[in-house]
């Protein structure tokens, strides 16, 4: 999507929208603009409601070229794998490449208010269908409703303390907003959590969840598994003691008893099966509007331009994997090129038609160049719990846990086509372990669902220095040649708070903000 003021009003004076879904967006959309009223009247209308969040999680909606919205693609996907170092913006590093830059500031109100938007949606449903009478619902509707927004809220926190909060550090004060409530001009000023209590309350929520959640579901719903899903992801973020223990044995129980089955090749999912695929355990249903470009379409490739080509060092991780053909590709397309004389002084640009290396995960190259595709997305799938179940039986065992965690592994990458597990075979320690999982990791979820965000903060300083030097400081000699590896940077690898948000509430004060980041507009 090219570059653009985009207008956003303050996630907290938004009223809590609920509007008619895009064509085919998601079924059974309620037809009323909020839910800050009497909108659960009965089960009917408490079913509509819950709707309303998949739809605000969504973030449907057109643009303001009247595009099909483009927004979910970008934060659930492409600004995750740009931090990260995996794709940058085809008119040069302008947008987050550099941490801490100004785009840190700019943009984090655009993926703040949606998010803050679909929590004032979650709460206003909890609110209502929990306090309607049991008599208005059959069977255990009433009590499924509840878990499923509950486990949404977990969902929503979960990312908000990710892109917004120091969630590697339990002690540090910088956790999440904690809304619980339907967003009303009463209690608009709510003081930030710190990141012990922002856990608790994910947790929490994902409990009542699994206690109280229905075993299965369309996979464009939550459920018991999905809660688990979840679960497991925030014991691995967290990493306290314990955690890995418990992510370890709920991702094998998903892998057991779960109804959801690992694809027979992995690229079937994006290209053939969609939310068809059994692996699929929880995902945004396509925008299937016919004769215009569907949004996540848009995002990669804005008006068939293409937006973000893969870096060299993502596409290294390819070399010899049979993959790279199926999930990235090259295309000719125009770009910018900077201008530099001998001293490395700017000297202006020029545009050249090149050869971009671009990301066509989610619709094969054909796709691209006809203009014709319909895409899906995915928030969640079992590949990732076999994935994250390796890693946490190598956290809590050490080499104790190689073994059962390099079979898994192993599974994952057959599924994915790789037949020559040299490197796999050669793991014999947990640092070794750990550099062939992080590479396949990337590899498998890239530009799917921000998988690549929390991974780079737990994994190994060297090896996500020698992927992107972004994420720690650098050690200079005096001479300007390398020395070593420096002190995290990990505090310039999140978003700021949004200025609107310290102009709206109250409780917050200067020193609520992210170190590093002011609290006056950027704009």
């Amino acid at each position: 999507m090219k570059l653009k003021n985009i207008l956003i009003l303050g996630s907290l004076v938004t009223s809590i929208s609920l509007t008619t879904s895009c064509d085919d967006q998601l079924s059974a959309l309620p037809t009323q603009s909020k839910v800050d009223g009497n909108v659960v009247v009965d089960q009917k209308s408490a079913l509509a409601a819950l709707n309303g969040i998949y739809y605000r999680y969504a973030q449907c909606g057109v643009d303001n070229y009247n595009i099909l919205s483009t927004q979910c693609a970008n934060i659930y996907e492409i600004y995750p794998a740009n931090v990260a170092g995996i794709i940058t913006y085809y008119q040069g590093p302008f947008m987050f490449e550099t941490h801490g830059n100004l785009y840190y500031s700019y943009y984090s109100s655009y993926i703040w208010n949606p998010y803050y938007e679909t929590m004032s949606t979650i709460n206003s449903v909890i609110k209502q269908v929990g306090d309607a009478p049991a008599s208005w619902f059959s069977d255990n509707i009433q009590t499924e409703i509840l878990a499923e927004a509950h486990c949404m809220r977990a969902m929503v926190n979960y990312d908000l303390l990710r892109y917004f909060g120091y969630f590697w550090d339990i002690n540090s004060r910088y956790g999440n907003i904690l809304r619980s409530e339907p967003s009303t001009s009463k209690n608009l000023s709510i003081p930030r959590s710190n990141v012990k209590d922002t856990y608790k309350q994910i947790l929490e929520d994902l409990e009542y969840a699994i206690t109280n959640g229905k075993e299965e579901s369309e996979n464009y719903n939550v459920n018991v598994w999905v809660a688990k899903g979840q679960k497991v992801r925030i014991l691995m973020m967290r990493g306290e003691e314990g955690d890995y223990e418990s992510a370890a044995a709920l991702a094998q129980d998903i892998i057991d008893n779960s109804p959801y089955e690992l694809e027979a090749h992995t690229t079937n999912i994006f290209h053939t099966k969609g939310l068809g695929s059994k692996e699929v355990m929880f995902g945004i249903k396509p925008q299937t509007k016919s004769g215009q470009q569907t949004a996540v379409m848009e995002a990669y490739y804005y008006r068939g331009t293409p937006q973000w080509n893969y870096t060299s060092t993502f596409e290294q991780l390819f070399e010899n994997d049979p993959r790279k053909d199926e999930l990235i590709g090259h295309v000719e397309a125009q770009t910018i090129v900077y201008d530099y004389d001998d001293n490395g002084n700017y000297m202006g640009y020029h545009w050249e038609t090149v050869k971009m290396g671009v990301v066509c995960k989610h619709f094969p190259m054909h796709s691209i160049i006809a203009n014709e595709v319909e895409e899906s997305q995915y928030m969640m799938r079992l590949g990732e719990m076999y994935m994250l179940c390796a890693e946490a039986l190598v956290r809590a065992n050490g080499n104790a846990g190689l073994s059962k965690a390099k079979d898994l592994v192993r599974t994952v990458m057959e599924r994915a086509g790789i037949t020559d597990f040299t490197e796999l075979d050669a793991v014999n320690d947990e640092h070794s372990f750990m550099q062939v999982y992080f590479n396949e990791y990337l590899k498998n979820f890239f530009c799917e669902s921000g998988r690549e965000w929390d991974i780079m903060f737990r994994m190994p300083k060297d090896i996500v220095y020698a992927f992107n030097p972004e994420y720690y400081q650098t050690i200079y000699d005096d001479e300007g040649k390398f020395v070593s590896i420096g002190e995290p940077n990990f505090g310039m690898s999140i978003f700021g708070l949004p200025s609107d948000e310290f102009k709206n509430n109250y409780s917050l004060t200067t020193e609520d903000q992210n170190p590093g980041y002011s609290t006056a507009s950027t704009l």
